[in-house]
């Protein structure tokens, strides 16, 4: 079997027709009528400032063609529905439960995307998603039906899987993603699906102490983000610099692979840090210490 580097150097060349870059505000070069645009944002402590949801409408209305944002760590339900109706009428906003903890949400383009409610899955093994299950957004997009699953991934850990110790960080994620992969073979077996969220792992880790490998070691699955995970340039290219690190992720299914192969596909790291006069110190204080991951996927196919 093939070691993790190399199954990795594999996969990214296989895609390498995708653009997979970095971008900002000013960057909408991906627009396309046809493209199906997802982001997954960890914006921590939401709101973390008064001042958090100003500067979010002005982010979110500089971003054409935007379908779609999977959130995670959003702690105000009444935020949040702000939030969405200063965004305009066609933004519609979910969050798993109304609490004080960060719930997994998401903000609809209602224009452009038809959708049921969302769902959580897998309940009854909270405990290894840091009792944050899976949320699940089924809708509709140029005719098609997808499955989008936000997830957020227990935090921390020493790098090293311990697969005898229940209470592991690394294996509390690894039985996340046993758990999340049994779950769309059963229900979602021929479906568009996509899986957003903060991971929080890395999926360079050599494949002793990767909890991807499930990922990794099967066709069913890439990593859209994963040339971004690769860069050694983090500040540009890594979701999370300030450790430094690429913790969020995009995933696709493999009824999804011929769209993403396609030219006018891509999977971006947006650097939002020039939006401020201060750049990143200012971002982190008002947003967030994650940046977003998009994802642009040509849905003409």
């Amino acid at each position: 079997m093939l070691n993790n580097i190399w199954k990795i150097l594999f996969l990214v060349f296989l895609f390498s027709c995708a653009n997979d870059t970095i971008s900002d505000t000013d960057d909408n070069s991906s627009v396309n009528q046809n493209n199906l645009d997802i982001i997954t944002w960890n914006i921590e402590h939401y709101p973390k400032h008064s001042n958090t949801n100003l500067y979010l409408e002005d982010i979110i209305n500089s971003i054409e063609g935007l379908d779609i944002i999977a959130l995670q760590e959003i702690e105000s339900s009444n935020q949040l529905s702000m939030l969405a109706n200063n965004l305009g009428p066609e933004w519609v906003d979910f969050r798993h439960e109304n609490s004080d903890w960060g719930e997994l949400s998401y903000l609809i383009n209602s224009e452009t995307v038809s959708y049921q409610e969302p769902y959580s899955i897998l309940n009854e093994y909270q405990y290894y998603f840091a009792y944050r299950p899976p949320y699940v957004l089924e809708f509709d997009y140029n005719d098609q039906q997808f499955i989008l699953i936000n997830v957020h991934y227990k935090c921390c850990g020493d790098g090293t899987l311990d697969e005898q110790d229940s209470g592991d960080e690394e294996f509390r994620r690894l039985q996340a993603t046993y758990y999340l992969d049994n779950y769309i073979s059963d229900n979602f077996p021929n479906s568009n699906v996509i899986i957003v969220g903060d991971f929080n792992d890395s999926l360079d880790d050599d494949e002793q102490n990767n909890v991807f490998n499930l990922f990794f070691n099967s066709s069913a699955y890439f990593f859209t983000d994963l040339t971004m995970a690769l860069e050694n340039n983090y500040w540009q290219y890594w979701s999370f610099p300030s450790w430094p690190s690429h913790l969020d992720h995009i995933v696709i299914s493999n009824e999804l692979f011929d769209e993403y192969e396609n030219v006018n596909s891509n999977c971006n790291t947006m650097v939002l840090d020039g939006f401020f006069d201060n750049g990143w110190i200012d971002y982190n204080n008002y947003i967030s210490d994650h940046r977003p991951v998009r994802l642009s996927l040509d849905t003409s196919q």
